[in-house]
């Protein structure tokens, strides 16, 4: 068993685009934080940042180059195959699947989901959060999820739906009768929390994650779920930020 870390990323979101490459903490862009995070704390784990052929995603892979990382192109629309394509040139049976718009990505607590492959062959590993919600379809932003090439390739044999391309794992608890399915409690001090969200999706996310990181930082406060919740418990200020923009994206 090979297991991998695939980042998705690219620079056409419709809400920002080019967010993942501007300019984020003064010094660097998210996807520099990410994969400098990943590099560091990842364990000595491979880490490939799986972007588009799409002419504005040059960017992303010049960023990757600079920093030593891997990078490769599949085409825009179809992230399953995406990741598909990359594990298999890599050679990873499982991957680690990280997303692009989380600037506070806990890679410690992501790496802890690996513990719970040890003795038993899982298809997929995941945090859960109130409700048995994955911690992907939260808006928490902390964590990545695990999940082995087989059963991206199973997804890709059963289903044509466009919602599970671009989503790459929905299927697989979607239909949990398919598929050998670990769920991990998230920590309790953000278990049942419905008020915190960290993941980047337009410029009143970016702008206040922006601000939060910058405080931490010039404050020596280290990245990591402990620490991000305390600072959010002494400045409620963007927790009322947070709760209008869940509001905002909540279906």
């Amino acid at each position: 068993m090979k297991t991998g870390i695939i980042i998705q990323a690219r620079t056409g979101s419709s809400r920002l685009p080019f967010k993942v490459v501007l300019p984020f903490d003064r010094t660097n862009a998210i996807i520099e934080i990410i994969l400098n995070n990943l590099k560091t704390n990842s364990q000595d784990i491979p880490v490939v940042l799986a972007t588009s052929t799409n002419g504005d995603d040059d960017v992303l892979c010049k960023v990757a180059g600079n920093m030593e990382v891997d990078c490769f192109r599949g085409t825009e629309e179809d992230v399953l195959g995406r990741f598909i394509l990359t594990a298999e040139k890599f050679n990873f049976s499982h991957i680690i699947r990280i997303c692009a718009d989380n600037p506070f990505l806990d890679v410690a607590g992501t790496m802890k989901l690996l513990d719970h492959a040890e003795g038993e062959a899982f298809d997929y590993i995941a945090y859960s959060v109130a409700g048995n919600i994955p911690s992907i379809k939260s808006h928490l932003g902390l964590w990545g999820e695990v999940v082995s090439l087989k059963s991206l390739k199973k997804i890709k044999e059963e289903t044509g739906k466009k919602l599970y391309y671009e989503h790459v794992t929905n299927y697989i608890y979607d239909h949990p009768d398919k598929f050998r399915i670990k769920w991990v409690d998230a920590p309790e001090l953000v278990y049942g929390r419905k008020d915190i969200r960290l993941t980047i999706d337009d410029v009143e996310d970016f702008n206040m994650g922006k601000e939060i990181y910058y405080e931490m930082k010039m404050q020596g406060i280290a990245f990591n779920t402990p620490n991000i919740v305390d600072f959010l418990e002494k400045n409620t200020h963007y927790l009322d930020i947070m709760k209008d923009q869940i509001k905002k994206y909540t279906k």
